[in-house]
C-alpha cells in the first residue's frame, strides 16, 4: 500500500486524457479520451476525483473527503483506508500527474 504520508504535500491533478462525468447522484464515470476506456465511479470517488485540480495538496484533499464523509456518520479509519487504496490504484494506473511544488 502506498503511504501517503510521503506525498501529503504534493499537488496532482487528473491526466490531460481523462475526462470526469457526473450525470447525477448515482451515476458518475472516469473517461479516457484517448482509448476509450471508461470507469464507473462511485459518489466518494467522484467526489475525491474532482478534488485533484493541482491546487490543492494530497493531504488537504484527503482533509476535505474525511470532512464530508465523517459528517455522514462514515468512521475516519474506514475513510482513511478507502482514501489510500484509491490513491495508490490512481498512482498504479498512472491516472494522475503530480505538479511540481512553488517552492522548487
Amino acid at each position: 500500500m502506498l503511504e501517503t504520508n510521503k506525498i501529503n504535500s504534493l499537488r496532482m491533478e487528473l491526466n490531460d486524457n481523462l475526462f470526469l462525468y457526473k450525470l447525477d447522484d448515482s451515476l458518475a464515470w472516469l473517461f479516457n479520451i484517448e482509448d476509450g476506456e471508461h470507469y464507473k465511479l462511485n459518489d466518494s470517488s467522484h467526489f475525491i476525483l474532482s478534488l485533484f485540480d493541482g491546487k490543492k495538496t494530497v493531504d488537504e484533499i484527503q482533509k476535505i473527503y474525511i470532512k464530508k464523509y465523517g459528517n455522514e456518520g462514515v468512521e475516519e479509519p474506514i475513510l482513511l483506508k478507502d482514501f489510500n487504496e484509491l490513491l495508490d490504484r490512481l498512482m498504479r494506473n498512472n491516472l494522475l500527474n503530480t505538479l511540481k511544488n512553488k517552492e522548487e
